[in-house]
């Protein structure tokens, strides 16, 4: 038996019947095969809408953003400004002012103690300063260092930059910072302390108890909005390269 297919010519019976039973047998690739993933996806979240695609992904961003932010304000590299103790008769006692070592102990520059008053520091008057520090070499210019200073800001701390040599600065020598020629007289009270107004720094022992000093006046022409603060320094010394000294310092301002 034959069936005829018009101008597509004549196909038997039985070449029918194999291709049909061969179908049967075939997965139907293009009618059965799962649409994909994207297009599920697509179908199933958004029921193919735009503007519903639009807010999931802007809800999933901004979560992904809040977790960074939220990481990053509890995630702090310094230590908190702000230190709680109790002392000798139990009241609980809040400083703003603390330091720290970040040298090694053979460096030339030994400071072994360190206290101002008040706390928080008031720009607009006198500081009461405590000190004790030791020298194991003569020093003379130059002295380079290294400052950074970051100020805080909320959860965040935020680098001051180098401005009129305030700030996060790089000095390539300390010694011409000082604004005592080498023949003017160190004013009160360097000499009450015996403290150097300028280079060159001999070696000993250097000792301040309760001596007074006043804050320097460039502070006056800054804005109070940018003195008043909390503020973290980082500074590091040396002399032809080799380390001299290096201290971190935790200060509290106030205006």
């Amino acid at each position: 038996m034959k069936i005829q297919f018009g101008e597509k010519g004549e196909v038997s019976w039985d070449v029918l019947e194999e291709i049909r039973s061969a179908e049967e047998w075939q997965p139907d690739h293009h009618h059965h095969h799962p649409p994909a993933c994207r297009e599920r996806l697509w179908r199933w979240c958004c029921g193919g809408s735009c503007l519903s695609l639009g807010l999931i992904l802007s809800v999933v961003t901004l979560t992904q953003l809040w977790l960074c932010l939220y990481v990053l304000a509890s995630w702090d590299a310094s230590p908190v400004t702000h230190l709680v103790f109790t002392d000798d008769q139990g009241k609980v006692r809040h400083v703003h002012f603390s330091w720290s070592n970040c040298g090694s102990q053979s460096d030339p520059v030994q400071l072994t103690q360190l206290q101002v008053n008040p706390d928080p520091v008031m720009i607009d008057g006198n500081i009461t300063l405590t000190l004790d520090a030791y020298l194991d070499r003569y020093l003379d210019a130059p002295i380079s260092a290294t400052v950074k200073v970051e100020r805080k800001l909320g959860w965040f701390w935020v680098k001051i930059p180098c401005l009129e040599s305030l700030g996060s600065c790089h000095y390539e020598d300390l010694c011409k910072l000082s604004p005592y020629g080498p023949s003017d007289p160190c004013p009160d009270p360097f000499p009450r302390f015996g403290l150097p107004c300028r280079c060159p720094v001999t070696k000993g022992q250097y000792k301040v108890k309760g001596g007074v000093f006043s804050i320097p006046d460039i502070v006056s022409y800054l804005p109070s909005w940018l003195v008043t603060g909390d503020y973290y320094v980082h500074g590091t010394a040396q002399k032809h390269g080799h380390s001299l000294g290096c201290y971190k310092l935790y200060v509290s301002v106030s205006h």
